[in-house]
């Protein structure tokens, strides 16, 4: 594979991980709304920063599909480090990866993003904990999913002629 064959690959891998991840978290959607989920409140806001939309403290259908975007984008580093270093996508790795992202892209942006910090959420820790566990969901299954598109893409392209 090349560089633009990372790029599609890891924007593919990342759906299925993304999907489960929201998945995972919507219980707990339900029961505190979207504050109490940091994932979907950044999307939500950053969204509606975006469109200069009005906040409703609930997220919309483009606020989740916000979601599955950044979730995607967010896998193409993780197929990158894979291919460039030659190493193998183990479920280990996968997981740190996922931590390491939730270190990255949330804790330094929550409070830029949605305005409020992390600290003085009304739910207290749980929402943080909801959070990595989902994240270390997202990262289980990010390291079988670039399995899974990395071996359909190699069948795939003799097919379609690129």
């Amino acid at each position: 594979m090349i560089y633009i064959d990372y790029l599609f690959v890891g924007f593919i891998t990342g759906i299925l991980p993304t999907l489960i991840m929201s998945i995972f978290e919507y219980p707990f959607y339900r029961n505190w709304g979207i504050k109490g989920i940091y994932e979907l409140h950044e999307s939500e806001m950053m969204f509606c920063k975006l469109t200069n939309r009005e906040f409703k403290n609930k997220i919309s259908s483009l606020g989740l599909f916000t979601h599955m975007i950044n979730g995607s984008l967010l896998s193409i580093p993780f197929v990158f480090y894979i291919n460039l270093t030659n190493t193998s996508p183990t479920i280990f790795l996968g997981i740190i990866y996922a931590i390491v992202v939730w270190i990255i892209t949330l804790l330094p942006v929550h409070k830029f993003i949605t305005g409020e910090s992390l600290r003085e959420n009304p739910f207290g820790y749980k929402p943080a904990i909801v959070s990595i566990l989902g994240h270390v969901i997202y990262g289980f299954i990010l390291s079988r999913s670039y399995v899974y598109a990395s071996d359909y893409y190699r069948v795939l392209i003799p097919y379609i002629g690129v």
